[in-house]
């Protein structure tokens, strides 16, 4: 029946048959090919069946089939955008066609295409360490390289049954070392017909095709794009190849891209818990990093070549956004940091940088240009300024060949402040503040923000005075605000002059702001100068700080004093004479013996690690005198000078058995040599 349509398991079955019904007939092969393109998702099941060597089938035909296979693809997304007001590019059935379209279009590429692929893909699983989707992709690829190596039309049955691991160990030098030109189409014709599905508004690029700048419509499919740049890196034109790739990251991904700006704020402020969502993409376009470092097309990224027809250069995104965009933070991240390298001098000089002047052979991506790039993301630049402050500070904040650091280093810095200031998690003073009465002891866990401040603030780039007049005015004015407090507290002790009201005021910090006694207390023991004050602010604040509260309240909070005091080492009996009468103190007899017993054990420890030291200095001591009463050996100078009379050229260090041997033959020279026979 013409009328009724075909299933599904049925197309399947009459693909599966064919080539046991058409063997080696190429005209027949052809008919029914183009019979099945008439089927919706006909040449899906058949691509595999098509025969690639023997019979051998003319090119137009691989050229209809890759043809229909992107408008069946193209007409399947365009029909979820019409359903849906937003594309989802996550579409299982959409994701499912594009990827066998391209699995099709290279497997009849130049088998040269197949192992420079497999090549890509090796090249970043062994860098990246990550086999998973290496695995499957070579599996796969090596298949298909088989089967154009060793295809036949009467061997249906036999390869069937045969491992394609032992067919590939089979192929012969001969066959493995084909040309580049063997492919199953025409790759210009191909790219000729699917730069229609650009929208090009009519613009040719025929003529475009030796140029490394390429041209994309807005509203063009993202397989399309994807197919023509699998057709470029056929004709070994990488840097095209790489533009239509960093154009689909530039341009039709950005649905993703808040998500990914979540994701990079969260990775600088230590959400361990939400940095998995960090990784929105998947191993789809890892190979471009690899096509990155191995033809050394980094200057692509420092100069974009990709361009859009109806789209402003305004609101095109830069190439470090787009391959951030394509690979993830997470691996964009690391392919950074091994080709980062610092400013130009001479640019700072200058002040003016030229970008034309990139090399093709150069591997390095300088610090200032990829923030630039970034500026208009300030999310990613938060997070890439970051990377390099912890990944490389070498050539952020410790310069070992100089001491003044150049100018764009210090401007970044700047920037960075800002970005903390904009970003940093505020409730991250929250998260290590604890209640008064917490036994917890948090004193040492700087937060980013305290790391950078560290770091940067010496170099000049950051002024400290500056920094607290932000910090300052951010927090409003307010002691009690738990926001930056901690970070305004270290900036004042480092950084200050050391004043007793700049000392009350870090107290005030950790005790109202931060929250935190065990910090509170581990300043008051650190600065000795205004230890007596501060020791006494911190009875008073554990005491009458708040009239409202019941004496129970204020006992355990004294108790919690008693506690920190012990940890850092602070004098108990001053503390415990200073509790006021009538102050109820749960569990201070037990407080009172594990401080003691723990200042017992530090003692202990001491005095060991004193008798060890003085062990090691008697051993030291043993030692050099040993060494001490070690000689050395002389030549007396009359021996030394009768042997330079004998021979002139002899050595001025000779034994004295090699001097009586001297001598000895100078004895038989004078007399007349006998003769001997010896008589066994």
């Amino acid at each position: 029946d013409e009328g009724k349509p075909l299933s599904f398991s049925r197309v399947r079955i009459a693909a599966e048959s064919l080539p046991i019904l058409l063997g080696g007939d190429s005209r027949m092969w052809q008919r029914w090919i183009f019979m099945f393109a008439r089927i919706p998702g006909g040449l899906f099941l058949l691509r595999e069946k098509i025969p690639v060597r023997d019979p051998h089938l003319p090119g137009y035909v691989f050229e209809m089939a890759l043809e229909k296979m992107l408008e069946e693809t193209v007409n399947h997304h365009s029909q979820r955008s019409t359903v849906s007001d937003e594309y989802d590019g996550h579409d299982g059935a959409s994701d499912k066609m594009t990827d066998l379209f391209l699995e099709t279009l290279r497997s009849w590429g130049p088998t040269s295409s197949l192992r420079k692929r497999i090549q890509l893909r090796r090249y970043y699983s062994q860098k990246s360490r990550n086999d998973s989707s290496f695995v499957a992709f070579v599996k796969q690829a090596e298949k298909d390289l088989q089967r154009r190596i060793s295809q036949t039309a009467f061997g249906v049955l036999s390869d069937a049954a045969k491992d394609p691991a032992s067919m590939m160990e089979n192929i012969s030098t001969r066959q493995a070392i084909d040309a580049s030109k063997d492919s199953l189409f025409d790759i210009d014709n191909l790219i000729d017909k699917f730069s229609s599905g650009l929208q090009l508004n009519g613009k040719s690029t025929g003529e475009d095709y030796q140029s490394p700048n390429i041209l994309v419509g807005r509203n063009s499919d993202i397989t399309s794009i994807f197919a023509i740049a699998e057709l470029e890196m056929m004709r070994e034109k990488f840097d095209r190849a790489l533009g239509y790739y960093l154009s689909i990251g530039s341009s039709f991904m950005t649905e993703s891209l808040p998500l990914l700006e979540e994701a990079a704020v969260l990775t600088v402020n230590h959400s361990q818990e939400k940095v998995a969502v960090a990784d929105v993409t998947g191993s789809k376009y890892d190979h471009v990093i690899s096509l990155l470092e191995m033809h050394q097309l980094h200057y692509i990224l420092l100069s974009r070549n990709y361009s859009f027809v109806d789209k402003t250069e305004a609101i095109t995104e830069p190439p470090i956004v787009a391959l951030i965009m394509l690979v993830g933070l997470s691996k964009a991240g690391r392919f950074l940091m091994d080709c980062l390298s610092p400013p130009d001098t001479k640019s700072d000089a200058d002040g003016e940088t030229d970008d034309t002047n990139n090399s093709s052979s150069d591997s390095n991506l300088p610090l200032d240009a990829i923030a630039a790039q970034l500026t208009s993301r300030p999310k990613l630049l938060y997070w890439f300024l970051f990377q390099v402050f912890t990944k490389r500070p070498d050539m952020y904040v410790k310069f070992p060949t100089t001491s003044v650091p150049p100018l764009s280093i210090t401007n970044l810095h700047r920037a960075q402040f800002s970005l903390f200031l904009d970003y940093a998690d505020e409730s991250e003073g929250e998260m290590i503040s604890e209640p008064m009465s917490s036994p917890s002891m948090t004193v040492d866990s700087d937060s980013p923000f305290m790391s950078f401040l560290r770091s940067t603030i010496p170099h000049g780039g950051v002024d400290a005075e500056t920094v607290r007049e932000r910090l300052g005015s951010y927090r409003g004015g307010r002691v009690d605000n738990p926001v930056f407090a901690r970070e305004l507290a270290f900036v004042t002790e480092k950084f200050g002059k050391g004043t007793l009201d700049e000392s009350k005021e870090v107290l005030n910090l950790y005790l109202l702001g931060a929250k935190n006694l065990s910090m509170a207390v581990a300043f008051a023991e650190r600065d000795t100068k205004h230890s007596k004050d501060l020791w006494k602010m911190l009875v008073d604040h554990c005491t009458v700080s708040d009239p409202a509260s019941v004496a129970s309240e204020k006992g355990a909070l004294f108790g919690s004093l008693l506690e920190a005091a012990a940890h850092c080492g602070a004098d108990l009996a001053s503390l415990v004479s200073s509790i006021p009468e009538g102050m109820s103190i749960e569990g201070l007899r037990p407080k009172l013996i594990a401080a003691i017993t723990d200042y017992r054990h530090k003692v202990r420890i001491h005095e060991y690690t004193a008798d060890a030291l003085s062990k090691d200095k008697v051993s030291l001591l043993r030692e050099l005198c040993h060494l001490s009463r070690r000689g050395e050996r002389a030549v007396e100078m009359k021996v030394r000078e009768g042997a330079h009379k004998q021979d002139r050229y002899s050595s001025n260090k000779l034994s004295l058995l090699q001097i009586q041997r001297m001598k000895s033959g100078a004895m038989t020279m004078r007399h007349p040599s006998s003769f001997s026979l010896s008589i066994r």
